[in-house]
């Protein structure tokens, strides 16, 4: 059901057809993200993402809200390390207006002075909103540390100092930099025919670069150690992470169990152990990122002051079982299930599917069959989990960040060595 097309500029086109859906979900992915940002100009691809909808040469900012909401649909974007998408949603027959309106934000937006002088406002206000957000915070602090001096390991937001000096002609050359066909990928899925979502393509995406071509990539490396950033919390705000795999990594289904089962979910041991047993904790979970080239294996946790050093003890605890002896058939089951069950339920929405034809291609170059992944994760087994956690759960690995009114003293003696 998937088919694929290139334009004569190079614009790659995926759609997936699915005849009995009433919605259409399209997405323009522009392969730049925070990432390829020089560091003077930290957060200007998420500061452009906010500005492309705030008028064209034909269109205000208010007649694109009122074109999209007036037939129901949706239309929104998102910056992340490596890509920006702009995405739309509606109903089937309005495939040709989303298309159009995408298309027209992306290359034709004219960036007004207001506009741009209100925006950024708004995303400094966004900054002012993760600072005032611990949980948020701790992550971007970690993140910071455990990815020095590297591009990965900065805000998508940017800085307040970055945001507040970067002037129209920065942002204009910037948004021309994103308009490199042979960086743009469209996807489109829902109820659709292939040659018209093509048609509209040729159509509206008929564009010459703008761009210098692919923009540096250079493998980050991890640093390990304490980090530890206080400030008067009514809790303890805990990230601690180890290095993971890159996105398209062959040992990723061992990866995704491992990360199910240490915490993805109610019945993961961290929960269990650190919230259920003891109520050391409200939120407790792991979490992945994953790049092109590298990733991070990372656990959060929010406690009391107080029990911060138990919670640590109870999380090298963890690591170290995991290295030292197999998970339980029972256990490994109920990771698989819940791996399974919530990529199956993902097909049920077209912006899903629309977002997996874009990663697919993105970071495998191919489509990835579901029954294969499935079949995948049923290949994994109790010594493939092991075996990853022994790979990943080193000591030189480990970075930990705390962010809280915390006794530094208290927190010397912790030891890294899981």
């Amino acid at each position: 059901m998937v088919q694929a097309s290139r334009l004569r500029n190079g614009v790659r086109i995926l759609t997936e057809n699915i005849p009995h859906a009433i919605s259409v979900s399209a997405g323009i992915w522009i392969l730049r993200g925070a990432r390829s940002e020089p560091s003077e100009w930290n957060g200007i691809t998420h500061f452009v993402e906010h500005l492309l909808f705030k008028g064209t040469e034909t269109r205000t900012a208010l007649d694109i809200s009122r074109e999209i909401e007036s037939v129901g649909g949706s239309l929104n974007a998102f910056t992340g390390k490596e890509f920006t998408c702009l995405h739309a949603r509606a109903l089937h027959e309005q495939m040709p207006l989303i298309m159009e309106l995408l298309a027209d934000i992306f290359l034709r937006s004219n960036l007004p002075e207001e506009e741009i002088e209100r925006e950024r406002q708004v995303i400094l206000q966004e900054i002012k909103m993760v600072d005032d957000s611990p949980e948020e915070l701790v992550h971007e602090l970690f993140a910071g540390a455990y990815w020095r001096g590297h591009p990965l390991g900065r805000s998508t937001l940017g800085t307040k100092e970055i945001i507040g000096d970067l002037d129209r002609k920065s942002l204009i050359d910037y948004t021309r930099l994103l308009q490199d066909p042979e960086r743009v990928l469209l996807t489109v899925s829902g109820k659709l025919d292939h040659d018209e979502v093509v048609e509209a393509a040729e159509k509206h995406l008929d564009f010459s670069a703008n761009g210098t071509g692919n923009p540096a990539m250079e493998k980050p490396s991890p640093h390990r150690g304490l980090n530890l950033h206080l400030k008067d919390l009514g809790q303890a705000h805990i990230c601690l992470g180890t290095l993971g795999y890159p996105y398209s990594h062959p040992k990723r289904y061992g990866y995704h169990v491992l990360n199910t089962l240490l915490g993805g979910g109610m019945s993961s041991r961290l929960f269990q152990e650190i919230r259920e047993k003891r109520g050391l904790a409200y939120a407790v979970y792991s979490f992945q990122a994953s790049y092109l080239d590298a990733g991070m294996l990372g656990v959060y946790v929010g406690t009391g002051r107080e029990a911060v050093t138990e919670v640590l003890d109870l999380l090298a605890e963890n690591f170290s079982r995991l290295k030292g002896e197999e998970v339980s058939e029972d256990e490994l089951r109920t990771a698989k299930e819940q791996l399974k069950g919530n990529l199956l339920l993902s097909t049920e929405s077209t912006g899903s599917r629309m977002s997996k034809l874009a990663m697919n291609e993105i970071y495998f170059g191919k489509q990835l069959d579901l029954d294969e992944v499935i079949e995948e994760i049923e290949r994994v087994s109790a010594a493939d989990v092991r075996a990853i956690s022994e790979e990943l759960f080193r000591p030189e690995y480990l970075g930990l960040t705390v962010l809280g009114d915390i006794d530094r003293d208290a927190l010397a003696s912790i030891n890294m060595d899981c």
